[in-house]
């Protein structure tokens, strides 16, 4: 089975992601790791990278062929990524979400900065995206739609713990996980 997981900044991929590929006994896999990882063998920050990407697309595409790569060589994996639901065709996508306050407040106690400028690291981050990603991939509608994902989850309230169930619970109904 594979699993990919998307969702905005302060949404908890990564901690759900880790979380439910430990329950599965899979391996967890981060596009975000992999891009810190590439801007580090580039000597930038991933702050530099994430810059320099939205003006030469080479980085996003390489990362993006890396994921979708380990999609077709690998099984039995979680993935956190913001499209591997699309380049891991066929993955069970799940989309986390919520609203832009608690994502800032998430990102503000993860990053210790006030939460003023975590809302606007969060807006100019999906910004970039939504302006860079249609450029680069003219078939990937971004942001992605609700009709791309199995299952949406709203993460406003729960603890990841109970994501995790949820998801657990989905795929043993659907039969992608026995009992």
């Amino acid at each position: 089975m594979k699993i990919t997981i998307f969702g905005n900044p302060g949404t908890g991929k990564s901690t759900v992601g880790k979380l439910l590929a430990s329950k599965l006994g899979y391996a967890f896999m981060s596009s975000g790791n992999m891009f810190r990882d590439m801007a580090k063998e580039l000597g930038m920050t991933v702050y530099e990278l994430d810059t320099l990407s939205q003006t030469d697309p080479q980085y996003d595409i390489k990362l993006d062929q890396m994921v979708a790569e380990y999609g077709r060589t690998n099984d039995n994996f979680v993935f956190e990524s913001r499209l591997a639901w699309h380049f891991i065709p066929d993955s069970i996508k799940i989309e986390l979400y919520t609203n832009d306050v608690v994502a800032a407040e998430r990102v503000a106690q993860r990053d210790q900065i006030s939460t003023e400028d975590a809302r606007a690291n969060n807006e100019l981050r999906i910004a970039t995206y939504v302006a860079r990603y249609p450029k680069t991939y003219p078939d990937v509608h971004y942001p992605p739609l609700k009709e791309d994902f199995h299952l949406s989850i709203d993460v406003t309230e729960p603890l990841p713990e109970a994501i995790v169930e949820r998801i657990l619970t989905f795929l043993k109904k659907e039969g992608y996980v026995l009992e």
